[in-house]
């Protein structure tokens, strides 16, 4: 064999190993936390499920791999009883833990339990975003003319975000094309009380909320929303949310509003409270400071209390009217 042929037989390998070392799965280390009853397959071409084995909610799994090293659809997980136990999950079923919980020890994804409440001045929002169902149909007299909504219950720090969510949904939330995300299962009442508090919904900032931020929640969509509302509520029910009521239309410094805040969930807790501002000098939004566990500490009051402080971009801004 000539030195040429050899040198095309060399060249031939390396692109063949090239290849197959793109295509190949992938071996991992860690643990896959179910976040959706998703189906586990055998085969991904095929689609076969043997005994239709379903992913338990937040339940953890060893995992194995993952189908590609580039471009991956889905992890290979062990269902202990399942026959044959190792299964492939599409990624956006769940999250990689990079440590497995010791026992039956579940860590969540939001292990430093610190989260930001992000609320909204919704008259302000539709002064440039008209064209949005929720701003079209917008009066003074409508629920969010008058109360905080809300945006969203982010995990911290702030990569944390799209746990387990496929490469696709991710570019088509990305692009804010949030009409074609999945719609999500909420339960009637969690549904009607959401589509009021968050006026978003009618332009599914809740798929796009839950797809960035809910799925590091550690929690399923149901309890993710109920969570957030309920902590909202509190807002609303406040003399936070009275004061802007009496001053729509006029201005409301920082101060004033942390005051509010120090009086009704305790010293210290405006402190944790981020005022925001649009260009226009208008009141946008509330970044709030939270830590602890919501399970179990769940009242503003203890959430704000070893949060981290928190600086506002403006310290005062107008309460739009609608």
């Amino acid at each position: 064999m000539n030195i040429k042929n050899q040198l095309f037989l060399l060249l031939s390998s390396l692109v063949l190993l090239t290849l197959n070392s793109v295509q190949a799965s992938e071996k991992l280390e860690g643990c896959f936390k179910a976040s959706q009853s998703c189906e586990a397959f055998r085969s991904i071409r095929k689609k076969t499920n043997p005994a239709n084995i379903h992913l338990e909610l937040a339940k953890v799994y060893p995992l194995v791999a993952k189908n590609k090293a580039n471009a991956a659809t889905h992890y290979q997980i062990i269902i202990k009883g399942a026959d044959p136990a190792r299964r492939w999950v599409a990624l956006e079923c769940g999250q990689v833990l990079k440590k497995c919980p010791e026992g039956e020890k579940i860590k969540s994804p939001t292990s430093n339990n610190e989260y930001l409440l992000a609320i909204s001045w919704q008259p302000s929002f539709c002064e440039t975003h008209k064209s949005k169902k929720e701003c079209a149909s917008l009066t003074p007299k409508r629920f969010d003319a008058q109360n905080l909504s809300l945006h969203g219950l982010w995990p911290q720090p702030r990569n944390n975000a799209y746990c387990g969510v496929s490469i696709k949904d991710k570019s088509i939330d990305r692009a804010k094309r949030w009409s074609l995300l999945k719609p999500l299962k909420l339960e009637q009442d969690v549904k009607k009380e959401l589509s009021k508090l968050m006026p978003g919904f009618a332009s599914n900032l809740q798929r796009h909320e839950w797809i960035k931020h809910g799925t590091c929640y550690g929690k399923n969509a149901n309890a993710y929303y109920t969570d957030a509302m309920s902590l909202l509520q509190e807002v609303n029910n406040s003399s936070v949310s009275a004061l802007f009521r009496e001053n729509i239309g006029k201005q409301i410094s920082s101060k004033q509003i942390r005051q509010r805040f120090d009086q009704d969930f305790g010293k210290g807790s405006g402190d944790k409270v981020n005022l925001r501002c649009d260009r226009k000098g208008r009141i946008a939004e509330l970044w709030i400071n939270l830590k602890g566990n919501i399970q179990s500490d769940f009242s503003l009051s203890g959430l704000l209390k070893t949060a981290s402080p928190a600086s506002s971009n403006c310290n005062s801004g107008v309460v739009d009217p609608a």
